[in-house]
């Protein structure tokens, strides 16, 4: 069998992350198992709890196949960007100039009692200036964010971000353009 070419082939970037959709599916299985039990309890027929535990499954699995999907990944001369549920967003890959590692705080009721806040690892995309059609997208917030410019993915949701990650997809970019530029006219 042969490869498809490198224009239709699919280079995963930064990989999405199932802990957190792992977490949902146990609470989707559990009230699963609670609905199984109360209907047992009341005396309905035992198809109402396998209904209810296929309604909720129905419900988890999805989440966890889409929470499970790359963030980040190229396909021929476009970055695939998916910062929500059912949209992956195209962006050129001529107008993202740099990748960076960076961080930003957690912010809930929990951590801001707790002293200095927390803070998560993030992957910063920094889109071309002169691009002002890709500025910012809706996104998923706890995915993360699109905005002046910008494309911060979130390290929560998605494979652990570190200085070597952030270099890994920066190197990639660097190697993916050069591979798309148009070749130099001889002269």
């Amino acid at each position: 069998m042969s490869r498809p070419p490198a224009a239709r082939r699919t280079e995963v970037w930064l990989r999405g992350n199932l802990r957190p959709t792992v977490g949902v599916a146990a609470v989707a299985a559990c009230l699963a198992a609670v609905v199984a039990l109360a209907v047992a309890l009341t005396g309905a027929p035992l198809w109402t709890a396998l209904v209810a535990a296929v309604v909720l499954g129905a419900v988890a699995v999805p989440f966890a196949v889409v929470a499970g999907r790359p963030r980040l990944a190229r396909r021929g001369d476009e970055l695939l960007v998916h910062l929500s549920p059912f949209v992956v967003r195209r962006v050129p890959l001529e107008v993202v100039e740099c990748v960076f590692h960076g961080s930003q705080p957690l912010e809930s009721a929990a951590t801001a009692a707790a002293g200095p806040p927390l803070r998560v690892g993030t992957l910063v995309l920094r889109l071309a200036e002169r691009a002002v059609e890709w500025r910012g997208r809706p996104t998923f917030t706890p995915w993360g964010t699109w905005q002046d410019g910008h494309i911060i993915c979130d390290g929560r949701w998605c494979e652990p971000l570190t200085v070597e990650v952030a270099r890994g997809v920066g190197s990639r970019l660097f190697e993916a353009k050069r591979e798309t530029r148009p070749p130099e006219p001889c002269s």
